[in-house]
């Protein structure tokens, strides 16, 4: 079936899964346009009496629409104009999407029109970091803290078999909202541990689970893909248990594929569309996070995805726009299912990525991701491993006639996500005892979609610690325009250098000076930048247990970001008080690093970890495992 027609228009959702978007109508920005009944017209027969008779009863059933109205509204938890006081919250989140991977970020060769699409009445976070690895940045969003704070930090997934996963006296963004009476699911992977049924998504404040519990499975037969126990299982469930006190009870199934092969886009996304129509009308706000595997190894897209972009001349760059483009064309179609239910305008939407392209996997397979104009990528600290595609769309507060993205470059860290997303919703983002890292930007955003240039907006971060790593050792902090690596800062990867960003071409070439200011690239240079050298970084077998950064100091790199956004020139030398200074707030944190659970998991996998009728499914049953953390 072809997505793509040559018109440029949509066609409706019944007719293709080609989302039905109006990008050219005002609808969607939520203009529409008065329907008008036919006037009354009175016979010249009636009397005075008739007359005012007419109009009293008039005027009372008016009264009494009226009543109804405004009281349906407060049941229905709606303003009486048809909007909800709590707005519903979607949150996308992409997996491995490089920062050059989508269309809006430019200039590129991969084509999101619908990301695009929303991205052009959104805030788009030009500086969102996030964690270096899946499991980590998931985390942070989920409890609004610091992942080093409860042993989760470094370039460490977890993997099939492990026994360990968010601690769970970690209170979950899902369960404040589910305690003010959202409804919360999650669509796809999780990937924060499921060794114990008290681990998974429904034990930690979703109604609704459907999807996979690790971090990596084949995109059609949904078997368990990295890892030392790669290929030992399936991993695709539903799970809509319920909770009653301290009770747990669940009716948990291993999901059968409704056609043998179905790609899991499709699936999450067809179940997104269900959940958001029988969404509407609702009395309850729905808190929905739709979490792609798109577009993570294994890159094996759909044929007809990879057509769509035949016009990319390096397979493995092609073959990455094709998973790209299914993404795309599920956010597409989600976005058409809000439209089409009039939810639009009544839910926020978020979209992101967890942390940066995968270069190149292990073996030397090349994954066609791109980070550029910045250095690294996945499971590395400099900017292509933590700083992603990521922007918000707050209806409530965007101007109607708004047809372009509203910047914004202050600093954001995924656990920022935790208090804003509350404060949207007209709650306070308090933690049970336990210290939030995430910042609230809500009033930020209010302000720049109310046209408050972004220059005049406080911002509400000035540092963000990407990471402290007591297994790799290294660690990481921004500081406005400084940034600072302790450690080797590209561990388990392959670093993507550019040579052609010096201190020589930055003098020489004001097109880089010009496009630098807001962190892209020019066309003229796009090419160029292309042709990168990559250095592969082998890690410690036998890594330290350092919890300090007294260990970590074998290198030392500061770097400007307000130009040098390829991390070429170490500027230690030059401002020795700015690292001082950043090493120093840097090593503050490193006070409350909680030891991570399991150091050595390369060479330790739970061997006892089992799988039924190979499936995956939790092995420890309700023991106790993970001590509580402060």
């Amino acid at each position: 079936m072809g997505r793509r027609g040559t018109s440029g228009k949509y066609r409706n959702l019944s007719q293709s899964r080609r989302p039905a978007l109006k990008p050219d109508q005002q609808d969607e920005l939520g203009i529409l346009g008065e329907e008008h009944g036919p006037h009354w017209r009175f016979k010249e027969d009636f009397s005075i009496l008739d007359y005012c008779t007419y109009h009293v009863l008039i005027a009372f059933i008016v009264l009494i629409v009226v009543v109804t109205t405004v009281s349906l509204a407060i049941v229905l938890n709606r303003e009486p104009d048809g909007v909800r006081t709590q707005p519903n919250i979607l949150v996308v989140i992409a997996d491995d999407l490089g920062y050059n991977d989508v269309g809006y970020q430019g200039p590129g060769d991969i084509k999101t029109p619908y990301i695009d699409h929303l991205a052009r009445s959104s805030i788009v976070l030009e500086r969102h970091y996030t964690q270096p690895m899946c499991s980590p940045s998931r985390a942070a969003m989920f409890t609004g803290r610091y992942p080093f704070r409860y042993g989760m930090s470094g370039s460490r997934a977890i993997y099939y078999g492990s026994r360990y996963g968010l601690d769970l006296s970690e209170y979950l963004l899902p369960q404040a909202l589910k305690e003010a009476k959202y409804k919360t699911y999650l669509l796809g992977k999780w990937h924060l541990g499921f060794a114990d049924w008290l681990m998974t998504p429904t034990r930690r404040g979703f109604d609704y689970f459907y999807g996979t519990y690790g971090g990596s499975t084949t995109y059609r037969t949904h078997q368990s893909y990295e890892g030392p126990r790669a290929g030992d299982g399936y991993d695709l469930f539903e799970d809509n248990s319920t909770h009653n006190g301290t009770t747990v009870s669940y009716t948990h199934q291993v999901v059968d594929d409704p056609a043998p092969g179905t790609f899991s886009e499709l699936l999450f996304t067809e179940k997104a569309v269900k959940i958001i129509t029988g969404a509407q009308g609702d009395v309850e706000p729905f808190f929905l996070v739709v979490s792609y595997q798109n577009p993570h190894a294994p890159i094996t897209p759909m044929a007809n995805d990879v057509a769509q972009n035949e016009d990319i001349d390096n397979e493995n760059r092609r073959k990455m726009a094709g998973m790209i483009t299914s993404l795309d064309y599920g956010v597409g179609r989600i976005t058409s299912a809000l439209e089409t239910t009039h939810q639009l305008n009544e839910t926020i939407i978020i979209f992101l990525s967890d942390n940066g392209g995968h270069l190149m996997m292990p073996s030397g397979e090349s994954l066609g991701s791109s980070n550029l104009p910045f250095r690294g990528a996945k499971c590395t600290l400099y900017e292509g491993g933590v700083r992603t595609p990521a922007f918000i769309k707050i209806p409530q507060f965007t101007p109607v006639t708004m047809n372009s993205s509203v910047k914004y470059n202050g600093l954001f860290h995924i656990s920022d996500w935790f208090p804003t997303i509350l404060k949207l919703a007209q709650l306070e983002p308090g933690l049970k005892g336990k210290q939030l890292d995430g910042v609230d930007h809500s009033e930020t955003f209010r302000k720049l979609l109310g046209g408050t240039a972004r220059h005049q907006v406080k911002k509400p971060r000035d540092h963000v610690v990407l990471d402290i790593d007591p297994v790799f050792n290294q660690a990481a902090i921004v500081q406005e325009k400084y940034k600072l690596i302790v450690g080797k800062g590209a561990i388990m990867s392959f670093d993507q250098v550019y040579p052609l960003i010096s201190d020589e071409s930055i003098e020489n070439d004001p097109e880089i000076v010009k496009n630098a200011s807001h962190y892209q690239v020019s066309p003229s240079i796009y090419q160029e930048m292309m042709d990168y050298t990559q250095i592969q970084v082998n890690y410690s077998k036998n890594p330290q247990k350092c919890l300090s950064l007294d260990c970590m100091t074998d290198a030392l790199s500061l770097f400007d970001l307000s130009w040098d956004f390829g991390e070429s020139n170490n500027l230690t030398w030059r401002f020795t008080a700015e690292a001082k200074e950043l090493y120093k707030t840097l090593k503050s944190y490193s006070n409350s690093t909680f030891p991570m659970v399991e150091p050595q998991f390369f060479e330790d996998h739970n061997k006892d970890a089992k799988t039924e009728d190979n499936v995956w499914t939790p092995w420890l049953l309700n023991s106790t495992v993970v001590k509580s953390r402060k």
